[in-house]
Formats: C-alpha cells, sequence, structure tokens
C-alpha cells in the first residue's frame, strides 16, 4: 500500500522526534521495495514546497520543529524585508544582510533568528529560495556597447537583469523594455534573460502606465477568435427567452454609476406595497447568457478575472461589445437579468424574496453626483431623469439609512477610508489628485448591493448548491495584539482579542470619530485584518458580520459573479444534478483561488499606477512646503500624508538635524535622545518636498518643523502656562 504525503508529513510532526534520512523515514512507514522510488519524489516534492525542509546531512524535518518557517519576502526599497509566514502570525523581520539572493515575492525558507515579545518584531535570516516569483521584469535597458542589462522600474527588485548583445532584440540605450528571465545563477550573480518587448521611451505618454501593465502580466487586447465570438452575438433578446423570463419591464428601474461611467451592470427600483412595506428590486445583467460555460469567452473571462481600473484606462474583463453593449443596461432598451426582489417592512426587516430570471427596461441613467443633489434637496445639476424619480429615490435614501443602521448594530465593520482619485489632463499627465467622497448616494447602491449578494448566498446556501462564497476569516490574534498595542499608546483602549466580535471592532471604530488619529488608526487596522478571498467553503464573512456572502451585483466585472449567475440559473432550472455538483466541488477551489490571485494582482497595479501618477504630480513641486500627518513609524524614518492631497511619503530619520532618532517599537514612536522630541502616529507636521522620482517610485520629504510633540515641548507650555497664571 502505498504512503501518502499526508502520513508522511503526520510522521515527521508527531512521530519521528527528530530528521530523518529518506531511507530511514522509508523504513519506519514500512515502503515496500518497489514504490521506495515514488516514495522518494514525494518527499522531495514536499521538500520543494516547503513542508518540510532538507538539512545539510540529507536528513528531513519538519520546519517549526527545525527553528524554520515559509513564507513570502516582501522587500522594501530601503533594502530590508519582511516574510509573511503561511502558519498566520507576525510577520518576520529580515535584515538586509539576511535576504541574501532572495528578490521581492519569492517564496523562501527562513531561520528565526529572534523571536517576537512585546517590545521587538521577530526577525530571521533566509537559508533558502523555494521559488522565484520574477519570471519577466519591465526596467530600463542601458549598454554600453559590450554590457548590457535591463535595470528594473520596481524599487524592490535590486538585481538587474544581465542581457547578451544578441539577445536585445533591437532596444535602445534608455527604452523601456520587457526582459523575460532565462536563467537564475547561483550566489549573488544577476539573472540572465532577453529583451522581449520594446515599450518605448520614458517621456512617451502613456509609457509609464503600460509599464505597470506589463510589470504585473496584465492582458491588454482580446485574442482576434475571442473578440470575433463576442462580436458575432445577435442584436436583441430571442422571442423565446423573452416569452420565457418574468417581465419586469414596468418597474421604475434606474441605474446609478459614476459620471463618465461606460458600462452599467445593476439597476434598482423601489415600489410602496401596503401598511408601509416596500418591495426593493436589484436587477443585475444577466451576462451568463452570453458567456457560456465553456467557450472561448468564457476562458478569457476566467484568466483575466476581473477588470482593472487604471488611471488612464480600463482593461474590461469581457470584450466591448458585451461589456458596453448587449450587456450594458442601458436606458430605453430590454436587456436580460436576474432580479432580486425583497420585500422589507418599515423598520427594515426582510420579509420575503423572489430571485427571477427577467427582462427589464432601465428608465433613467444617473449618477451619484446629482443624486446626492437630488437627495439634499438640490435641483442644480440634476438632470430630468433624475427628478421625474425624485420621490422613490428620496425613499430609497430613507430604507437605506435603516438598513446601515441595523447592518452596523450587528457589527458589521464600516472603514471610511477615503480614496486618491486621480484627475489627467488629454495626454496623461495628472492636474490633481483628490479624495473621493464617500456620499449617501453611494451608499444608498452599496447597500442594495450588500443585501442581494446576502440574499443571493442565504439562498444558495440553504438549497445546497456549490458556489464560490466571498469570506473574511477572523483577524489574526498576533496581528490584532499589535493593533492594540499601538491604540494603547494613543490612549484608545481595544476590546479584549480572546473574544472579539465585528461589533465590538465597530464600537470601538466609534470612538475614533473626531479624533485626529482616527484615520490612521483606521487604515492601520485594516491592515491588522485577513483579507476576504473566493472560496467555496462557507466560514462567513467577519467584516460584513453574516454567516453567508457572495458576490453576484457585478458579472460584467468579476468572474465569481458571473460564477454564481450561471449556477443560480442552473439551480432555479432544476439541472443541478448529483454529477455537477460533484464536478463544481472539485473545481470550485482552484477558481476560486484563481480570481482572489486576480483581484490581488489587480488591486496592487491599481495602488502602484496611482502611486506613479502622483509622483508624476509632484515633480514640478520640489522645494514646496505642505502640513502632513505621521502615518506610519520605522526606524528608517516616519511616513506622512499630506492633509491638501492623498499622497503619501517618507521623511527620512537621517535628514532630521536636531538630534539622533531611536525607534520605540511598544509605542511605535521616533524619540529624540536628547530632547525626547517624539513622532508618532497621528502628530501633525510641516514638510518640504525633496524628492518626486518616478524611476525609483519615491517621495522624499523633509521636516520643517513639528507641533509640539515632544517631553521638552510639553514642559515648555506648561511653564509658559504657569507664568501666565502668575500674572496679575
Amino acid at each position: 500500500m502505498s504512503v501518502c504525503r499526508n502520513e508522511i508529513l503526520r510522521y515527521l510532526q508527531q512521530e519521528a522526534g527528530r530528521p530523518l534520512k529518506i531511507r530511514e523515514l522509508a523504513k519506519a512507514l514500512r515502503v515496500p521495495a518497489q514504490e521506495y522510488r515514488s516514495f522518494r519524489r514525494t518527499v522531495r516534492d514536499l521538500e520543494r514546497e516547503g513542508a518540510i525542509v532538507r538539512l545539510r546531512n540529507n536528513r528531513y524535518g519538519p520546519p517549526e520543529a527545525l527553528n524554520l518557517a515559509v513564507g513570502r519576502l516582501s522587500v522594501n526599497p530601503d533594502g530590508f524585508g519582511f516574510i509573511a509566514l503561511e502558519t498566520g502570525g507576525a510577520d518576520l523581520f529580515v535584515g538586509a544582510a539576511g535576504l541574501g539572493a532572495a528578490l521581492h515575492g519569492d517564496r523562501v525558507v527562513v531561520r528565526v533568528t529572534r523571536r517576537g515579545t512585546a517590545r521587538h518584531q521577530p526577525e530571521g535570516e533566509i537559508i533558502r529560495i523555494l521559488e522565484r516569483a520574477l519570471k519577466s521584469a519591465v526596467g530600463t535597458y542601458r549598454s554600453d556597447g559590450r554590457f548590457a542589462f535591463v535595470e528594473p522600474d520596481d524599487p524592490r527588485l535590486s538585481r538587474d537583469v544581465t542581457i547578451a548583445p544578441e539577445d536585445a532584440g533591437g532596444a535602445q540605450e534608455g527604452q523601456k523594455v520587457v526582459a523575460r528571465i532565462d536563467a537564475w545563477p547561483t550566489g549573488r550573480l544577476n539573472p540572465e534573460g532577453r529583451v522581449v518587448e520594446i515599450l518605448g521611451y520614458p517621456d512617451d505618454p502613456g509609457i509609464d502606465i503600460l509599464s505597470i501593465i506589463k510589470e504585473y502580466g496584465l492582458p491588454l487586447d482580446f485574442p482576434d477568435h475571442v473578440q470575433a465570438t463576442a462580436e458575432a452575438l445577435p442584436e436583441g433578446i430571442p422571442e423565446a427567452e423573452r416569452d420565457r423570463r418574468m417581465d419586469l419591464r414596468h418597474l421604475p428601474c434606474v441605474t446609478i454609476d459614476p459620471e463618465g461611467a461606460r458600462d452599467y451592470d445593476d439597476a434598482v427600483s423601489l415600489e410602496s406595497l401596503e401598511d408601509g412595506v416596500c418591495r426593493l428590486g436589484v436587477h443585475i445583467s444577466d451576462v451568463s447568457f452570453y458567456v457560456q460555460e465553456g467557450t472561448a469567452l468564457d476562458h478569457e473571462a476566467l484568466i483575466r478575472g476581473t477588470s482593472v481600473y487604471l488611471p488612464d484606462r480600463v482593461i474590461p474583463m469581457l470584450p466591448e461589445a458585451l461589456s458596453n453593449g448587449l450587456c450594458s443596461l442601458r436606458p430605453g432598451q430590454d436587456r436580460l437579468a436576474i432580479s432580486v426582489l425583497m420585500r422589507l417592512s418599515p423598520d427594515g426587516d426582510l420579509l420575503d424574496h423572489t430571485v427571477s430570471e427577467s427582462v427589464i427596461c432601465s428608465r433613467a441613467r444617473l449618477a451619484y453626483g446629482e443624486v446626492q443633489n437630488l437627495l439634499e434637496g438640490k435641483r442644480q445639476g440634476v438632470s430630468p431623469g433624475a427628478i421625474r424619480h425624485s420621490d422613490m429615490l428620496n425613499q430609497m435614501e430613507s430604507l437605506r439609512q435603516r438598513l446601515t443602521e441595523r447592518r452596523l448594530n450587528r457589527g458589521a465593520i464600516d472603514l471610511d477610508i477615503p480614496e486618491a482619485v486621480v484627475i489627467l489632463d488629454d495626454d496623461g499627465v495628472p492636474t490633481d489628485i483628490q479624495r473621493r467622497k464617500r456620499l449617501n448616494s453611494h451608499r444608498l447602491i452599496e447597500e442594495c448591493m450588500l443585501l442581494a449578494n446576502q440574499v443571493v448566498a442565504d439562498r444558495m446556501a440553504q438549497q445546497g448548491v456549490p458556489i464560490l462564497y466571498r469570506v473574511h476569516d477572523r483577524p489574526d490574534r498576533a496581528k490584532l495584539t499589535e493593533f492594540a498595542r499601538v491604540a494603547a499608546a494613543f490612549g484608545h483602549r481595544f476590546p479584549k482579542i480572546d473574544r472579539i466580535g465585528p461589533l465590538d471592532i465597530q464600537t470601538f471604530l466609534n470612538t475614533l470619530r473626531g479624533t485626529r488619529e482616527g484615520n490612521v488608526l483606521n487604515e492601520r487596522l485594516l491592515r491588522s485584518m485577513k483579507k476576504a478571498v473566493y472560496t467555496p467553503q462557507n466560514i462567513g464573512h467577519f467584516g460584513l458580520a453574516c454567516d453567508s456572502y457572495t458576490h453576484f451585483t457585478s458579472p460584467i466585472r468579476r468572474y465569481p459573479d458571473l460564477l454564481t449567475h450561471r449556477l443560480l440559473r442552473e439551480a432555479a432550472s432544476g439541472r443541478m444534478s448529483k454529477e455537477r455538483r460533484a464536478q463544481l466541488q472539485e473545481r470550485l477551489p482552484s477558481v476560486g483561488d484563481l480570481a482572489t490571485q486576480r483581484e490581488i494582482i489587480a488591486q496592487k497595479a491599481e495602488w502602484d499606477a496611482i502611486k506613479l501618477k502622483q509622483i508624476h504630480f509632484l515633480e514640478g513641486r520640489l522645494g514646496e512646503r505642505f502640513e502632513a500627518t505621521v502615518i506610519g513609524v520605522r526606524p528608517i524614518g516616519f511616513f506622512v500624508e499630506l492633509d491638501e492631497y492623498p499622497i503619501e511619503g517618507l521623511v527620512r530619520v537621517s535628514s532630521i538635524e536636531d538630534d539622533y532618532y531611536l525607534y520605540h517599537k511598544a509605542i511605535d514612536a521616533l524619540i529624540g535622545e536628547r530632547t525626547g522630541k517624539t513622532f508618532r502616529l497621528g502628530d501633525a507636521v510641516v514638510v518640504d518636498l525633496v524628492k518626486a522620482d518616478r524611476s525609483t517610485r519615491r517621495i522624499d520629504f523633509l521636516l520643517v518643523n513639528d507641533k509640539g510633540t515632544g517631553r521638552e515641548d510639553k514642559r515648555r507650555n506648561r511653564r509658559s502656562e504657569r507664568r501666565r497664571r502668575r500674572k496679575p
């Protein structure tokens, strides 16, 4: 009988008591001689994965028993790094000397050299690279005629890519290129590769964002056969399909989206019934009717996973013939939809619901800004369509307030962190950076979509239909403990972590409202929470405080929503056989993992693109003075966000000349040795811009002054106050 992976792991973790050679392990597990070669491959596969570790004497053991750990490396541009452990817990700090040949994103084995304490973060050094993250690099081509290399754009990648003259592909000095990595020499030698694409010169319009797109491997154009499939779809709704669906064209459906949006996949309606009861309709474009499982369109959507929103463009999940055509809920045009109709009591209780394949017709296309004006009683900038539906929109806002109150009362966490919005001119040059205002009109649509997603998830869970849930696990204890320590330094008492729930966290957040450090602690708490992911295992959604949640409301731009539509339609039609359920249970985990990965990549690309435009915006403003707030403290200095713009940068401790400053982890602060002057989260400072460099993606500031944060300043203030009181 063959020995499985789990048996090998269990024996090494629980019974072996010491590292073993492969033959010793095979003997202990009674592996037959004819299966020894297969057994040895399994052991080595486990080693490559990092599940077990091979020592220098060819003995194997579990990492945790050998003072080792496995995780993913994140490198800071200043040369140090952090390891996010696969087993969870606090990240390990790795100094520059402990990085070895590892690069940002690599999966590594690290030796723990210092255990974490209340005052110090755990530390380690990398001893082995299990998996290289870098398959290609986007950067600047450099050549002196004899030697050539590509200097990566990402400042976290500390190695240039060596390029042989015959592999330059015609690239010229200073051009932005894509280099494929062909070889990883041992030791500290640079990787070797070849130029596979020339993007252009750095100052050419659009090259900055194009470099980000290539860096993250985002697909720009649709393959010809995918594009042809989308364009071949017939216009109009087949008569047979129209006849078999619920006809909801009589409902007052409207879409509410950002100004300038091009695809509209959700509409809402509200009807008043008897005794104060209302019927809320959430109508979502039925993309699954057009994108059939297993087709070229489906495969491409699965690979892309999500639409990506960059400052100067959108990289869509579906071709424009669908996203801006057949599936877009344009006003005055009949469209296929899946409608969730929910009867709600005057207090916002869900009384019952129906989910139906439908035909709808949007009455108006509205923008958030005009709806907000309407809700505030203004008529300026409000379209006739919004005015015609003013009664319904005001009733919706009243319902929204009740739904929000109920959701927060049950413990849903509302982290209101403003996003950065980049304003560009026709050449892609940033002219302004603004904080996106979260309006009640935004909240109105959010609340409708949250409720519809929850209703669909509950329905599918009760029917036992396999789907991808959007789950959010409980926060990691170590990270919450770290956050509680930081909050305590500001005089805010965080709830007991042993029995903490989402309601406790929301109650705590309410105590931060109106404080200067409130936004900073909100952001810090968000980083302490786990990321929501897609999985068929329904463990609930901690942040929303609900037992079941899925994504259903954005099938044009998210693959999990498209999949939910498909499975919802299958279940409703009675086509969900036992064989189909078994197939889904086997396939959904990998689909969920891929969707989560594509979402993470999209988020990182969006953040990096915004950062690049922020730097571009500041490039011509060197020497300007800004008021700012400290949002992060590290041994190398403190990070600030400008009060005028949502832009972050670093004040390096080496640039502060009035004292030597040491980092105190216990209170997350830099404290001057002589003056006692303290820089900590939430402090107000004044800074000068000294560096805004797109090539290194760095923004640096120089401290001008602070506003009395040190012990010496406080003593001086107290003495002045006493003198003032003594005066007649």
